[in-house]
């Protein structure tokens, strides 16, 4: 028991963090249901373009969620830059997800409700989520540099120390050790 809470210790932020990425995407997801169905009433015959206008839709979403929520606890690198980036990112991710689409729909000919339904909106968007996951941690919401986890990485040396300058020693004849002549 005492193993499983050392774990979960050190892997609680994360799962918090996950959980609630998840639910950003669930509520996205289902913003990206409604749109692309909706689309699809007006334009039946426009799939790809419904998808497409869908996940912009959704990405609205998740970057409001994501921002105000799931990473509310980060700094924040300024509206526009990170703005940017998370549109970016969408962006190739929407690309991504629309491949796969296009790919089963046009390619593979998956063209029932079903298949449908399973390369848009689950091997589509699992791919696209994974990619984004990792994309808003490493890049748009990353974490604060730590502390060094040792003295020894605190502290740079602005000067380096020609080893001609250094003047070798002998200590009772057996070792020898470097000091720095000038007194430095």
């Amino acid at each position: 028991m005492q193993l499983v809470k050392a774990v979960y210790g050190r892997v609680e932020h994360l799962v918090h963090e996950v959980a609630k990425f998840g639910i950003v995407g669930g509520i996205s997801y289902v913003v990206t249901v409604l749109v692309d169905e909706a689309y699809l009433l007006i334009q039946p015959d426009d799939r790809l373009t419904a998808y497409i206008v869908a996940n912009v839709a959704a990405t609205v979403v998740a970057y409001l969620g994501n921002r105000y929520w799931t990473y509310r606890d980060r700094e924040s690198t300024g509206s526009v830059r990170e703005m940017g980036l998370f549109a970016a990112i969408n962006g190739v991710s929407i690309a991504i997800q629309a491949g796969v689409v296009a790919l089963t729909f046009y390619v593979l000919h998956m063209t029932s409700k079903v298949e449908n339904v399973f390369s848009e909106f689950v091997l589509a968007m699992a791919i696209g989520m994974a990619f984004r996951f990792w994309c808003y941690r490493t890049f748009i919401f990353a974490e604060a540099e730590a502390e060094p986890a040792l003295a020894s990485e605190r502290f740079h040396y602005s000067e380096l120390v020609p080893t001609s300058q250094l003047e070798v020693e002998p200590r009772n004849g057996v070792a020898a050790s470097a000091t720095v002549i000038g007194g430095r």
